[in-house]
């Protein structure tokens, strides 16, 4: 279960508990010290809401605030898998690594990839469905042959075709200048992408019945 499933995260939430997870654990550091001012200015919201999420998440167990000071909150971030109330029934326990299942061919796991990412497009955010959804590579195929849920993402048909072989980061941010994601979205579909690649969101199997 993801925590934006289970905790019910709204897009701020969302926004600075990734931005906060991609400064921190992603980068192997057990904590960091943020200030306020700065948080505001890389997530696009504003000081009052920053301080206001800050205290959601710490409530919703997604992260702990250490300390306080002049310098900012002290914040270390859980990920999904660690948040309390979120770890996986035992009816769904299964020896099967995922990392040995192709998430890719035959499109048998769509299902797990789309719920995973709440109904949208991987990069623009579309809202979409089994029947209007294509599989993509984050990394794309002439680059490596990976089909684990690591480097496969559910897109939309316009994104699917646009992406091509660019470089995932570059897209998002192509996305970013034509206007179709905001400064926040940003944030958070960069953070996703490093999240998915360090093979953090890992789809739930029991949502992996075909297409």
């Amino acid at each position: 279960m993801c925590a934006e499933c289970g905790l019910g995260l709204d897009a701020w939430d969302r926004a600075l508990y990734y931005h906060l997870l991609r400064h921190t654990r992603l980068k192997g550091k057990d904590s960091g010290m943020f200030a306020i001012g700065p948080l505001s200015k890389a997530t696009a919201i504003s000081d009052i809401k920053v301080r206001e999420v800050i205290r959601a998440l710490h409530h919703k167990g997604c992260l702990r605030i250490e300390d306080r000071s002049r310098q900012g909150h002290l914040i270390f971030v859980l990920f999904p898998s660690e948040i309390s109330g979120l770890a996986r029934p035992a009816s769904l326990a299964t020896p099967i690594d995922p990392l040995s299942i192709d998430f890719f061919t035959g499109r048998q796991y769509l299902g797990a990839l789309l719920a995973r990412e709440n109904g949208a497009c991987f990069f623009c955010l579309k809202k979409l469905n089994k029947d209007n959804c294509e599989l993509d590579h984050l990394t794309p195929q002439k680059e490596v042959l990976d089909n684990s849920y690591k480097n496969i993402v559910v897109a939309c048909h316009t994104c699917n075709k646009a992406k091509g072989d660019q470089s995932v980061g570059d897209f998002v941010r192509a996305l970013y200048r034509s206007g179709a994601l905001n400064e926040s979205e940003l944030q958070y579909r960069l953070a996703a992408i490093e999240s998915v690649r360090a093979g953090h969101s890992i789809p739930e199997l029991s949502d992996a019945a075909g297409s």
